[in-house]
């Protein structure tokens, strides 16, 4: 032994030296100070063993003591013992290693400790729980002596910290081949498991085969065979049945019974994380398709909500972790130097947004069309105000203001889209998206010799349009220019008069509300009509539905309609009326049949969204092929139709 001053590894060395746990505190000090003086030249530091020997070194024992490294025996004689747990560890895990090469000796057991060791030392642990701890890499601390506790009374095993847990389920499996090897078991359990499978006498004989070779081989079964976890339950319930019978059992026998214990425990354990993986695997491919799915961009909090087609939250069948890790792999890894699957963006107010990147170009799309229509309807009431006052709109005249405009307009109106146009990956994208031939990159050209389009192509608005369009809104007297010319000169005061008159027309309307909100009471709750009541509570409930729907800056009537645009291809104007009038009243059919027993506690998200597959599963539904879109547009409906309940 290396010298040393750490007063454990000399308990340790000299516990190994008499081969015995229970250390005598007297001899012990006799023992230090011996080291010391011997020692002293290679370590000075144990000098402080020299002088006062005793109480300098009872002051580190207690302080193992209190560490719980140490365990003081009471005892009748005046001797002080200590039981060094080190030396229980490194016995103990010794005697694994023996067992290892060879099986018949029997698991250590309470009953190999001394008679007076304090149960302090060891700690109680129901068997099926720490396997499944263990295994399921559980932190531990680094000295501890572990009691299984089987069940049917059979004896406690003793396996120390410092043991691997697989390690126990090798000895297992060496004990239960020890005993399948023998002739007489090896034909019966076999003819057993047949008899209880029949027609798969072949699968059954494999197995068996594995079970009786090399216990790597039996353990690689249990942990990566969800096919076999059924077929070694059923062998070690034989086995149990069998050898339970039996009244006066050996040490062997006993041993066996222990390791089918260990097996089924183990074998629990990796059948529940076989089902788990499964589970997160699943939940982990739904939520690949939900990110396919309209809107298309989503925030952390709107995944966080995800649900499957059975309405369970996505976020349990998989931990936080995962979606992390997910969400991370997902963004940043990628093959051939291409863009990952998904993209992240993040708007002016600071929420980050992920996005498939095969739904990039789609969206922008969809979203220039919406705001054309938002942006063009606030130029024309804008310029048409001006024009109404006489005053000149320089963005209708300069081409590079009239874009500053449309920017502005853009970044207010539809954050997202602003966002995505300015996005880094926006360029590379579209270049991968035209390489590899992808339809929606052919559908719009974002880049013109290296250059971005301007908002006003982007948006398909020009200012001689929007000039047009809001002069034509005006009376036929401000094209004639005498008159428009006088009409200028009393602008002014026109102006001011009427502002003054629109005020205290307001002020009479406020007053008046304010009057009749104290002359008239509200109806009591209790008289309210239970049908106008439930109303109410579904129309509340719409309205909240639709803030998970709409985005901001958006309506509902909107929405509707961009997602109309994108199921609804008919070329003929007619037929494309006629198609989204079906759709629509089989939408007030099917509201129809269930609004009776909706309630406005379940009309949630999940609850419109199943409702709208249904129908959408519907044969006539079925001939729309964006079914995706046609779902979406269903559950907007539905919002729309609840939300207008008279």
């Amino acid at each position: 032994m290396a010298t040393t001053t750490n007063i454990l590894i000399l308990l340790k060395y000299y516990a190994m030296r008499q081969n015995n746990a229970q250390v005598n505190i007297t001899d012990f000090l006799e023992y230090i100070k011996r080291y010391a003086q011997h020692h002293l030249e290679e370590q000075p530091e144990l000098v402080q063993y020299l002088s006062n020997t005793s109480d300098v070194v009872k002051k580190e024992l207690e302080k193992l003591i209190d560490t719980k490294q140490i365990f003081p025996v009471l005892s009748n004689s005046e001797k002080q013992i200590v039981v060094v747990l080190d030396f229980y560890l490194e016995k103990i895990n010794g005697r694994y290693q023996e067992i290892i090469s060879n099986p018949s000796i029997p698991y250590p057991a309470i009953n190999d400790l001394p008679k007076n060791t304090p149960e302090e030392i060891f700690h109680k642990e129901q068997a099926d729980i720490f396997f499944s701890d263990m295994l399921g890499n559980a932190e531990i601390p680094q000295k501890q002596l572990f009691c299984l506790q089987i069940p049917r009374n059979l004896p406690a095993i003793l396996i120390p910290s410092i043991t691997p847990v697989v390690t126990l389920l090798e000895i297992a499996l060496l004990k239960l081949q020890r005993k399948l090897k023998k002739e007489e078991y090896h034909d019966y359990f076999l003819k057993k498991l047949k008899i209880a499978n029949p027609g798969k006498e072949l699968s059954i004989k494999n197995f068996f085969s594995t079970v009786t070779a090399k216990p790597d081989n039996a353990i690689e079964s249990i942990k990566n065979s969800a096919e076999s976890f059924y077929q070694w339950n059923q062998l070690c319930f034989f086995i149990r049945q069998d050898f339970e019978k039996v009244k006066d059992l050996t040490q062997e026998d006993i041993s066996l019974l222990q390791s089918v214990f260990i097996i089924e425990f183990c074998i629990s354990f990796y059948r529940n994380k076989a089902q788990q993986d499964l589970q997160r695997t699943t939940a982990l491919k739904n939520l690949e398709l939900l990110l396919n799915k309209p809107p298309y961009y989503f925030s952390k909090d709107t995944i966080n909500m995800f649900s499957d087609s059975r309405g369970i939250p996505l976020l349990g069948q998989y931990s936080e972790n995962d979606l992390t890790e997910y969400l991370h792999t997902a963004t940043t890894e990628s093959a051939d130097n291409l863009l990952p699957p998904l993209l992240t963006f993040k708007t002016d107010n600071g929420i980050r947004y992920y996005i498939s990147k095969t739904k990039v170009i789609p969206l922008i799309i969809r979203l220039c069309t919406d705001a054309r229509e938002i942006i063009r309807e606030d130029l024309i009431k804008e310029v048409f105000t001006a024009l109404k006052n006489f005053k000149s709109v320089p963005e209708t005249k300069n081409q590079q203001l009239f874009e500053q405009r449309l920017e502005a307009a853009v970044k207010e109106k539809s954050p997202v889209l602003y966002s995505l146009i300015n996005a880094r990956f926006l360029r590379a994208l579209y270049y991968e998206m035209r390489t590899s031939h992808d339809s929606s990159a052919e559908a719009i050209t974002l880049y013109r010799d290296g250059d971005f389009p301007p908002y006003s192509e982007l948006l398909m608005i020009s200012k001689e349009e929007i000039l047009t369009d809001s002069k034509i809104m005006l009376p036929f007297w401000y094209s004639i220019p005498i008159i428009s010319w006088i009409l200028s000169l009393f602008c002014a005061d026109t102006k001011d008069n009427m502002r003054k008159t629109s005020k205290d027309t307001k002020s009479m309307i406020l007053e008046s509300q304010d009057k009749i909100r104290h002359e008239v009471p509200p109806a009591p709750l209790d008289r309210r009509d239970p049908v106008v009541s439930r109303k109410a509570e579904l129309k509340q409930a719409a309205l909240d539905a639709e803030k998970h729907y709409v985005p901001d800056n958006s309506t509902l009537e909107r929405e509707l309609t961009s997602y109309e645009l994108m199921w609804n291809r008919m070329l003929n104007k007619q037929a494309r009326e006629n198609l989204t009038d079906d759709v629509n009243s089989l939408i007030r059919d099917y509201m129809r049949k269930i609004i009776k027993t909706l309630r406005a506690n379940n009309f949630t998200p999940e609850r419109i969204r199943n409702l709208a597959e249904t129908l959408a599963k519907t044969p006539n539904m079925q001939k729309i092929k964006d079914h995706d879109e046609l779902c979406m547009y269903i559950q907007l409906y539905m919002v729309k139709l609840i939300k207008n309940l008279q």
